[in-house]
């Protein structure tokens, strides 16, 4: 079972790129997202559960189930927002930590999310586990892992307990398309890179209101056609 995750990461992280012929926008927040689910964390065991990868996970709602790890098949962390993570998520949420093999702490990213039905929308937080700025990556594939592009986003990680972290949140504005993700962090070289956390991932299958897009001209994010970058793993 071990190895389910890890193949079908590889897969999935093999795959050429290619134009995807869907259309995708940004969203700025989990209230723009409008989600339909969550996937909270809390189910995965109390502060400091070491968790095999893959783990199976459920959406609060009941409506999506999802294979869940780090890409090299090594076990992630259940930690709380203020507790065994002291950062800039709210207090006391529900996270789940890379951990980083480099101090003997769980393993590292890529962290990969399959789902078991495809969504329209993802929206998460996320925060580098060395303060400091860092980068997001997001890798996206359709419900057969073919894939559809990258997106990035640029952060800020500190110490403050107040939801200002980086929230990572995007749409495909033509299906519910998304089947897996694969969620990557650059934070200047190693022990950094790949080391971070995530908050509750909501999912949405309907599109939301124009008025919540935020231009891809932005250039924050570029999926259709983009040329896929390798971050250190």
């Amino acid at each position: 079972m071990k190895k389910t995750l890890l193949l079908l990461s590889i897969a999935v992280l093999s795959l050429a790129s290619f134009a995807s012929a869907d259309t995708f926008a940004l969203l700025g927040s989990r209230a723009a997202q409008a989600p339909t689910d969550v996937f909270d964390w809390g189910q995965l065991g109390p502060e400091f559960t070491f968790n095999n990868s893959p783990s199976i996970v459920f959406s609060a709602a009941g409506t999506n189930v999802a294979l869940v790890g780090n890409n090299d098949g090594s076990q992630f962390i259940s930690v709380t927002s203020g507790s065994g993570w002291n950062g800039n998520f709210d207090y006391g949420e529900n996270l789940i930590w890379t951990g980083n093999s480099n101090f003997g702490f769980g393993g590292l990213g890529p962290f990969a999310m399959i789902f078991a039905s495809p969504v329209a929308s993802i929206g998460f937080g996320i925060q580098s586990d060395f303060y400091g700025q860092f980068t997001a990556a997001v890798d996206v594939y359709d419900s057969n892992l073919n894939y559809m592009g990258t997106g990035f986003w640029n952060g800020n990680s500190f110490f403050s307990l107040a939801g200002d972290n980086l929230f990572v949140g995007f749409v495909d504005k033509t299906a519910p398309n998304i089947g897996a993700i694969v969620i990557s962090t650059y934070a200047g070289g190693s022990p950094a890179d790949n080391d971070f956390a995530i908050d509750a991932v909501s999912i949405g299958y309907t599109t939301p209101e124009p008025s919540s897009f935020i231009l891809l001209s932005s250039g924050l994010l570029g999926m259709a056609g983009v040329v896929r970058r390798k971050l250190n793993r």
